[in-house]
């Protein structure tokens, strides 16, 4: 049975929607846009410094767009990445096919690393000569993180609604013992009660101008 829908959002880019969570992987109003405002502008080009190596770990893989998306701005800042993804439930090979994202300006030139990163649920695989991927089909709360290791997180899980069980202080915890000092953590979500999870578990939050269709988002500072 067929659990997700694509959906074109309102900059042209595809996002899926979870007939089984009711929640769209990607915002309604610009799948990539809001991916480059509130992960790869808020959160890659705001931290990631040029010629060194950098780790990230993202919450929710999902359609694989934040990867893409940080694949191809790393080119740029000639920083070499290591990316770790935990999806428990990855999308089909097919289904993400399907997705519009390497017809799109800027992303033609990543077909074949975008194929690559959908060519496996579990493992790693060398997507090029400075970008490794790393995914883990598992759910946060089962596997062991390396402490001290993560330079970037992508919190980009479906919504508290959705997975309350991902928004709590003690999986905030468990990420940010696995940041180094200074580790930045963003997330499109601006809730109260998510920034009061984040500061309990280590984080400095500061409120952002969110994407297009949302007021605000979070970014947090492991101290």
């Amino acid at each position: 049975m067929q659990n997700h829908e694509i959906i074109k959002t309102e900059d042209g880019s595809d996002t899926l929607f979870n007939l089984s969570s009711g929640e769209h992987y990607h915002s309604i109003h610009g799948a990539v846009q809001e991916s480059m405002h509130v992960f790869i502008d808020s959160g890659f080009l705001y931290s990631a410094p040029s010629n060194t190596n950098f780790n990230i770990l993202e919450v929710g893989f999902g359609t694989g767009l934040n990867c893409l998306l940080t694949c191809k701005e790393s080119i740029s800042r000639d920083v070499r990445i290591f990316y770790d993804a935990i999806e428990p439930y990855p999308i089909t090979k097919a289904m993400a096919d399907k997705l519009n994202y390497t017809g799109l300006d800027g992303l033609s030139a990543f077909i074949n690393e975008f194929t690559m990163m959908h060519s496996f649920d579990d493992g790693a695989v060398t997507i090029g000569p400075r970008f490794m991927l790393h995914k883990l089909k598992s759910t946060l709360e089962s596997i062991e993180l390396i402490p001290d290791n993560f330079n970037l997180v992508y919190f980009d899980a479906f919504s508290a609604e959705a997975q309350p069980e991902l928004w709590k202080a003690e999986i905030f915890l468990k990420i940010r013992k696995s940041m180094v000092p200074g580790g930045i953590l963003v997330t499109y979500a601006a809730k109260g009660i998510v920034r009061r999870a984040l500061q309990q578990s280590g984080f400095t939050t500061e409120r952002l101008p969110g994407p297009p269709g949302k007021r605000e988002m979070l970014r947090a500072t492991a101290v």
